[in-house]
């Protein structure tokens, strides 16, 4: 299992509103939700072994998903949590450790940053929220 088909239900493709998109998350979830937020990728081992660490992206595309099958508050839980991992100016990591919460990786993470926005905007959108541009 690859948290990158979470996308599934982030490109409509499994419509957030469906069963066949609330089971895909629960599967997900299931396997690949580290606690607090965090996601890994995948599990199985890679060039490098298996993954010690969460992905930070991975994170805020399962943040996304829980926003659109209806479950807003785990997601803005989730998200205000996610935040926490920044440094203090508010820069983010590619990996994070689930055990410590330390920073791997990546440092900033592009993506990461770009997962935190695209996160905080499906949340806005679910919660009627004005735009901000």
């Amino acid at each position: 299992m690859d948290a990158s088909n979470l996308q599934l239900i982030l490109m409509n493709y499994l419509p957030g509103h469906t069963e066949k998109a609330k089971e895909h998350l629960q599967a997900m979830e299931n396997e690949l939700h580290a606690g607090n937020g965090l996601f890994y990728r995948y599990l199985h081992a890679d060039d490098f072994g298996k993954p010690e660490s969460t992905f930070l992206i991975c994170a805020f595309w399962y943040v996304e998903a829980l926003a659109c099958v209806g479950r807003i508050e785990e997601a803005i839980k989730y998200f205000e949590n996610l935040i926490k991992y920044s440094n203090h100016v508010g820069l983010l990591s590619e990996d994070i450790t689930a055990t410590d919460g330390s920073m791997w990786g990546n440092f900033p993470q592009a993506y990461s940053h770009v997962g935190l926005l695209n996160a905080a905007n499906r949340i806005s959108r679910k919660l009627d929220l004005p735009n901000f541009y």
